[in-house]
């Protein structure tokens, strides 16, 4: 694929598109908003493709677009004096779950069985899947960034920390983090119903 790409090959250029396309709009969502996330994956495709002879394939073709589409989304902010103060980027705040647990690390509080075996669960699958996506959008933008290169775009720690410069230890524990987030929203959602 990279050698018909290099070979500028309009059918090869279209499938990576929509291969990739829907994955630098999440990634850079956190960062830059909705409303912008479409202009840097834009001006990521526009860089790739001028710059795809050069790509050597030291790393996946994704995580190549992970880390322009980055560099885009700062640019971008810088351009719209809107940056995000990067302080506290990967500080750990804490497990969200903590509680749940006893000093000897056994579930206190054990999580609610999660399960869809009734016709008003089925129902409230899209409900699920909107509450997903709002709690997705409250993680703090580190940990926000990290859970979507890895569950969306399947990237490796190693390239997660290459595409967002972060240690490899610390990429883990931000995704630990957001995935704890996330089980605590979807523990909610079961018990009470609601997001």
């Amino acid at each position: 694929m990279v050698k018909r790409l290099q070979q500028g090959d309009a059918a090869a250029c279209e499938a990576v598109i929509r291969a990739h396309h829907r994955f630098l709009v999440a990634m850079a969502t956190p960062l830059v908003g909705q409303g912008l996330a479409d202009d840097v994956a834009q001006e990521t495709w526009l860089k790739a493709f001028a710059a795809i002879k050069g790509f050597e394939g030291r790393s996946r073709l994704r995580t190549w677009l992970a880390r322009i589409a980055l560099n885009e989304a700062h640019a971008l902010l810088r351009q719209y004096k809107r940056e995000v103060s990067l302080e506290g980027w990967g500080v750990d705040s804490g497990s969200p779950i903590a509680s749940s647990f006893s000093d000897k690390g056994t579930w206190s509080h054990p999580p609610a069985q999660w399960h869809h075996d009734s016709p008003e669960a089925l129902l409230t699958e899209a409900e699920l899947h909107e509450c997903i996506r709002k709690h997705l959008h409250r993680l703090p933008g580190d940990q926000r960034s990290v859970v979507l290169m890895r569950e969306l775009g399947g990237l490796e720690f190693a390239e997660i920390a290459r595409a967002t410069g972060l240690s490899e230890g610390n990429v883990r524990v931000l995704l630990h983090r957001g995935r704890q987030r996330m089980h605590a929203m979807l523990n909610h959602f079961e018990e009470v119903g609601t997001c």
